[in-house]
């Protein structure tokens, strides 16, 4: 099939939905062009994803954050510990260089903004996830349990890196339990 259609996609300049431009509108001629190319159903379907795709980028879409600090937080926060203190949580969060979260709208992450975040997640018990009680030496703070994260982690987060991408900042001796 590639080989029958090289040359009408490679010749051709397909028609750009209206509302993409300038670079999506580059991302998505090849895409586009072998949708065109297929027929059928596929150039339709294929330009509704692009709108769809390119609108939800240029709004800066609310789930991409969301997913973002899911990804960040069981490959650069949780990383095998089982439950964290707010504080800990955010602390490790602001410290991810590459990271949107030191700056979110001109300001750092707070535990208000966390909890906005990660309540639009569901447990596995169909419960949103929640700051709950943690005992850590002898004081009770408010934390997340990885065990409340595991379902959304499964469910939209991509696969996990084989290797950390950053090495982690040391827990505060009061965040261990």
């Amino acid at each position: 099939w590639a080989d029958q259609h090289r040359e009408q996609i490679a010749e051709t300049w397909p028609e750009m939905p209206e509302e993409v431009t300038d670079r999506p509108a580059d991302v998505w001629e090849p895409l586009l062009a072998v949708a065109d190319a297929a027929g059928g159903e596929w150039p339709k379907r294929a330009r509704a994803a692009c709108v769809e795709l390119v609108n939800a980028a240029k709004a800066d879409d609310k789930g991409s954050t969301g997913i973002r600090l899911l990804t960040d937080l069981r490959d650069q926060v949780f990383n095998g510990i089982d439950r964290l203190p707010t504080v800990a949580v955010l602390d490790r969060l602001l410290a991810l260089d590459e990271a949107p979260w030191a700056d979110m709208g001109g300001k750092p992450l707070n535990a208000r903004g966390l909890s906005k975040l990660l309540r639009e997640y569901m447990t596995s018990d169909n419960t949103p996830v929640v700051a709950r009680n943690i005992k850590t030496g002898g004081t009770v703070l408010k934390g997340y349990y990885a065990a409340d994260l595991h379902d959304a982690w499964q469910r939209y987060c991509p696969p996990p890196p084989e290797n950390p991408l950053l090495p982690l900042p040391p827990l505060p001796p009061w965040s261990q339990a």
